[in-house]
C-alpha cells in the first residue's frame, strides 16, 4: 500500500519538536503546526510541479552528510534534535523548487496562517529538509514521487489556502468542483440505493 506522503510527515511534528522550534519563533503552537503543515503541501506540489526525478536524487545525495538528517530517527518517524541548522541549508533546496516563488510563497504562507515572516522563511526551510530528508531515506517512494503526488494530489491541495495554491499554479475551482462531483455522485448513489 502507498504511504499518505503528508501523512507521514506530520508523524515526525511532535509537540517536542512544536517547543524546540518554539524557543526560536515564539510564535502560538497551533499556527506554528499549521504553517509546517501549509509548508509540507506547499513543497511537496512544488516537487510535483517544479522537480524532475533526476533533479530529486541529485538534491536528496546532498543530505546524509547534514546535520539536520542526521538528527532523525526514520524508524520511529521522531526528530531527535532540532537546532538552527536548517536554517542555511533548507534556503539552497527552496531556490531549485521554487525559484523565484520563493519568497511570494514565504509570504503567503506568514499572511495566510498568521506567523512573523521570519518564522515562516524558517519552517519553510524546515520543511524542505524533512521532505528531502524522507526521500533520501525512502528511495522507492522518491522514484515513484510523481505518480505518487499525482493520486494525493487533491488531499494535499487542500491543506494548502487558496492563495498559495494560485502561485503553485492550481486553480482553487478544480478542486472545489472535484468536491462537488464527489457529493453529487454520492448523493445520486444514495438516491437510487434507496430505492
Amino acid at each position: 500500500m502507498t504511504p499518505n506522503l503528508q501523512i507521514e510527515l506530520r508523524r515526525f511534528i511532535s509537540s517536542n519538536v512544536i517547543s524546540k522550534l518554539n524557543k526560536f519563533y515564539f510564535e502560538n503552537d497551533a499556527l506554528l503546526i499549521k504553517a509546517i503543515d501549509v509548508s509540507l503541501g506547499t513543497v511537496l506540489m512544488g516537487c510535483y510541479n517544479n522537480v524532475d526525478e533526476k533533479a530529486l536524487v541529485e538534491m536528496t545525495e546532498l543530505l546524509p552528510d547534514s546535520t539536520f538528517y542526521k538528527e532523525i530517527d526514520f524508524t520511529s518517524s521522531r526528530i531527535l534534535s532540532v537546532d538552527e541548522n536548517y536554517k542555511s541549508k533548507g534556503n539552497f533546496f527552496l531556490e531549485k523548487i521554487f525559484s523565484s516563488k520563493k519568497a511570494r510563497i514565504t509570504e503567503m504562507i506568514s499572511n495566510e496562517v498568521g506567523i512573523k515572516s521570519e518564522t515562516a522563511r524558517e519552517v519553510l526551510n524546515f520543511s524542505t529538509l524533512l521532505i528531502l530528508s524522507y526521500l533520501q531515506y525512502n528511495t522507492e517512494v522518491t522514484s515513484s514521487l510523481k505518480l505518487l503526488l499525482d493520486e494525493q494530489k487533491r488531499d494535499i491541495l487542500n491543506s494548502i489556502p487558496p492563495g498559495i495554491k494560485i502561485i503553485l499554479g492550481f486553480s482553487c475551482y478544480e478542486t472545489v468542483e472535484e468536491k462537488n462531483n464527489s457529493r453529487f455522485a454520492r448523493s445520486i448513489f444514495n438516491f437510487f440505493g434507496n430505492i
